[in-house]
């Protein structure tokens, strides 16, 4: 196994800052200074230059980084490789979700999946879309799965999913028995938006756009950070939003809320697996994302 010294300092390397990869790593900072330290004194050189509150790599720090990296794409190769020959899976996922996926659907498929892999211990960090997506790009997320485009295009993207945004009311709104709204009707209601970089406000920013119609027309009566507090800003009369359909199903069926589509507007997406082609898969990653494409997700939810 790579050692916790090596660890510490590809992550070192990779954030160019100490406090940042002691952060990445949950350790403190004096205990990331450690390890360097250690392999500093057992190499008997400068690995890295500081400069203000940021490291350079020095020409030995550069020499060891190749190897260990090098190292590290080996062992986890190994690792898969009798993975595969034994059968058993095993290992560390950490996964990175937008707020949809993480807190309506993969709860779910994770716990179907561990069921077929017990000895895979898979963490979810949810948060918005530009955020998973820069995880997923520096390395710090084995996958992602995000509710909007990916600014990264150097990851690779596959869909999972299909997703709608729909319009949400209490069902005591005057507008609850009707089917569709327009946008203008939609402008004099309150309404509660998603905070910036989430993937659902960028799909209805876009549509408004798309439809000539300015947001500035709209009554921004909030900004909440995540779908669960908009759902009961909504169903406290607060005001009104657009939602993914799977994030209400919980609430149709309890009969609390009940969704519109707006005229003319089409608020279609997809949730996509996104993965760094430069980050060796591990057996874990491959079963993970074969067992997310095989799965029917919707009937997890009924």
């Amino acid at each position: 196994m790579l050692s916790d010294s090596m660890r510490v300092f590809i992550t070192v390397a990779e954030k160019k800052n100490f406090s940042k990869a002691a952060k990445s790593l949950s350790l403190t900072q004096p205990a990331v200074s450690f390890q360097i330290q250690t392999l500093e004194q057992y190499y008997q050189t400068m690995l890295f230059d500081r400069v203000n509150r940021h490291v350079k790599l020095t020409a030995a720090g550069e020499l060891l980084l190749d190897y260990a990296i090098h190292m590290n794409n080996l062992q986890a190769e190994l690792e898969r490789n009798i993975q595969q020959l034994t059968g058993h899976v095993k290992g560390e996922l950490l996964i990175g979700a937008s707020t949809t996926i993480g807190e309506y659907l993969l709860p779910h498929v994770v716990g179907s999946f561990k069921k077929a892999y017990p000895d895979v211990n898979v963490t979810i960090q949810i948060m918005n879309t530009n955020e998973v997506a820069e995880g997923v790009n520096n390395k710090h997320f084995d996958l992602g799965i995000i509710e909007g485009p990916c600014e990264f295009p150097s990851l690779k993207e596959e869909k999972l999913l299909e997703d709608e945004l729909v319009v949400v009311v209490p069902t005591n709104h005057e507008f609850a028995d009707r089917k569709e709204i327009t946008l203008e009707e939609l402008a004099t209601l309150p309404y509660i938006t998603r905070e910036a970089g989430s993937g659902s406000r960028l799909l209805f920013e876009q549509a408004l756009i798309d439809a000539d119609f300015d947001i500035e027309n709209f009554n921004m009566v909030m900004e909440l950070g995540s779908t669960t507090a908009i759902k009961s800003a909504i169903v406290g009369g607060l005001g009104v939003s657009t939602l993914s359909i799977w994030a209400i199903q919980d609430l149709l069926k309890l009969g609390r809320i009940a969704p519109l589509t707006i005229k003319g507007v089409r608020l279609n997406r997809n949730f996509n697996i996104i993965l760094n082609d430069d980050k060796f898969q591990s057996e874990a990653t491959i079963k993970f994302i074969d067992h997310l494409q095989k799965e029917d997700i919707q009937s997890l939810l009924k």
